[in-house]
């Protein structure tokens, strides 16, 4: 929906903050541009750019009260918006048909209460002047992002951490840490810390204070699986009911909303429902890479088939306007630059280039599209999670996916130091290791705190670089308070994953596609020459720092060997580039 930035500093008024905001915002223009707004206090500024989705003529922003008392910046979308703006219309007198005043309304009248009551996604910042003191607030998954940085007494945040960077002062230092974990846990990595040394993200389901006493963050909602539903309950009829429910809350909108189809269970299924919901045949989008029939599937971790005739099919007998995004290996290698410049937090898939390129077509002709985002986590829809090595510990999902060779201590070492830090986080949930129902609990609790913020900050990034909200229906409230009561043994029924999410939606989609396997977003195989090259070039250029924390040898060997490169490789030299063209685009010194 849009971007938000802002400045708090009791220890020096006014802190320059009319030279340094507009530069804030101006780093994420890309995020809002229907207008943008500022507004100053002794303490605090806080700043806006809109993407214009609902009341297209008022919720300009920032909103100010009509006292004048509270001031609010907000990216986002809170599909009950209505249902709250009735219940809350006898103590806020209302003067725009906006979500966002809503969400104010409902923090005055509610205080913290609030976050429980909203069905959306959603982060945003609240001064009030007369306390003089500021609120922040994080929806359950992440969907919408808030990075910060708090030093000397001073709070700087935005939508994006390169709104922070812009106004550095100093040289901009990694952050070793979340850079190794990048290398070593690239789909976990992004999310506790931004790659940049100070500056942090607000945690999904957490908030924040700030007063002249200092900075204070918690949690006010956890994701909890409980595993209550098992496989003795007949819940189909339930489930397939909130589905219906959350993707036309999805819909809601005074412009037109578009879908992304891939061919898979997920984006088929919300396309489906959603298109009974349109006014007209909805418009949908999908990826197609050049050779893309000649993919190896056989020798892919996640990509197990050909999407393409799924998603023509499925479109067809669903009566969607399809629009294929055919892009080549001179976009891909074109496009890489800018694709590490969009994601500050370094790309971490190579299927970021479907995401980045399916948002710029989309972009041109829409502001909102849905997408199936969430479905995986929350559905037990990982294959690789029926493998009993995979869950025996977090190291398990790790080796699977990468083991570069590393300067700083061996890879061995540092997944252990991985391992040992994600068990500490399922274990201060409460989860363990023991039996094998806890297992794939402890695992799918660390798939919704770590893998999927970082799958939804690349979704919210890649398409809000091109104007573009993404939706996600599987976040909805309702849908997540049912799905975290799943069983594992229901949702793996018969060695099938998403087994419920399958059996739910029979009718509401295509059969051939509710019945197919899982197959990730696909990425193009053909492509490891062009990464080979772009590679040397990176080794040259970022040699130094690169080489802080691999070793450069191997890759030198690897960006020149005639054999084609296997997925792990190819997504290793993805890495390498990605740190080089990162580096020096933010000018970031070790």
């Amino acid at each position: 929906m849009c971007g938000l930035a802002g400045i708090v500093n009791f220890n020096h008024p006014h802190a320059n903050f009319k030279t340094r905001l507009p530069t804030m915002l101006a780093a994420q223009r890309h995020r809002g541009p229907d207008g943008c707004g500022f507004k100053y206090y002794g303490s605090a500024a806080l700043a806006h750019t809109r993407l214009a989705l609902i009341d297209l003529a008022g919720g300009d922003q920032p909103f100010i009260s009509r006292d004048q008392r509270y001031c609010l910046v907000y990216n986002g979308e809170i599909y009950n918006f209505a249902e709250l703006r009735r219940e809350l219309a006898p103590l806020w007198s209302f003067a725009t048909e906006s979500d966002t005043e809503v969400v104010l309304a409902a923090y005055v009248c509610w205080g913290e209460r609030a976050l429980h009551r909203f069905n959306g996604m959603f982060a945003f910042f609240i001064w009030d002047e007369q306390l003089k003191q500021g609120f922040a607030a994080r929806d359950l998954l992440g969907v919408k992002p808030f990075a910060y940085q708090y030093q000397h007494g001073e709070l700087l945040f935005g939508s994006e951490a390169k709104a922070i960077v812009a106004v550095a002062q100093t040289p901009v230092k990694a952050d070793a840490d979340a850079i190794l974990e990048y290398l070593v846990a690239p789909y976990f990595s992004g999310v506790e810390s931004s790659m940049f040394a100070g500056i942090e993200y607000l945690q999904p389901g957490h908030c924040l204070h700030i007063d002249s006493n200092g900075l204070v963050i918690r949690q006010w909602r956890d994701y909890q699986l409980t595993a209550e539903i098992t496989p003795e309950q007949n819940v189909e009829d339930e489930l397939s009911h909130l589905l219906g429910k959350a993707v036309n809350r999805a819909m809601r909108a005074d412009v037109p909303v578009a879908t992304y189809l891939s061919g898979g269970l997920d984006s088929t299924l919300i396309s489906a429902i959603a298109n009974k919901a349109a006014p007209q045949p909805l418009a949908c989008f999908s990826i197609r890479f050049a050779d893309h029939g000649k993919i190896d599937y056989a020798n892919s971790l996640i990509v197990s088939s050909d999407d393409m005739p799924f998603a023509r099919s499925a479109a067809q007998e669903i009566g969607l306007r399809q629009q294929i995004v055919d892009v080549d290996e001179q976009q891909i290698a074109k496009s890489f630059s800018e694709l590490t410049a969009v994601n500050d937090a370094l790309p971490a898939w190579e299927q970021e280039f479907a995401q980045f390129h399916l948002a710029r077509v989309a972009g041109a002709q829409f502001k909102a599209v849905l997408v199936g985002d969430a479905a995986d986590e929350i559905h037990w829809g990982y294959p690789f999670l029926l493998d009993q090595a995979a869950t025996y510990s977090p190291a398990g999902i790790l080796a699977r996916f990468s083991l570069p060779k590393l300067a700083q201590g061996s890879a061995q070492e540092l997944t252990q130091m991985f391992n040992d830090k994600y068990q500490r986080l399922a274990g201060s949930a409460g989860y363990g290791w023991h039996s094998a129902t806890e297992r794939s609990l402890a695992t799918a609790y660390l798939v919704v705190k770590r893998w999927l913020p970082r799958l939804l900050h690349n979704g919210d990034i890649h398409a809000m670089r091109h104007s573009l909200e993404a939706r996600v229906p599987f976040a909805d409230i309702e849908l997540l308070d049912f799905a975290r009561k799943i069983h594992p043994e229901l949702g793996y029924r018969q060695g099938c994953e998403k087994w419920l999410l399958r059996q739910g939606s029979r009718g509401l989609l295509p059969e051939q596609v509710r019945t197919r396997p899982k197959s990730a977003l696909p990425k193009a195989q053909s492509i490891g020459l062009v990464y080979q090259r772009l590679a040397r070039t990176a080794l040259q250029t970022s040699a130094e720092f690169i080489g802080h924390f691999l070793e450069l040898a191997p890759l030198l060997s690897l960006s020149t060997q005639r054999e084609p490169l296997t997925e792990m490789e190819r997504a290793l030299l993805f890495r390498v580039i990605s740190l080089s063209y990162w580096q020096q685009r933010y000018k970031v010194v070790i």
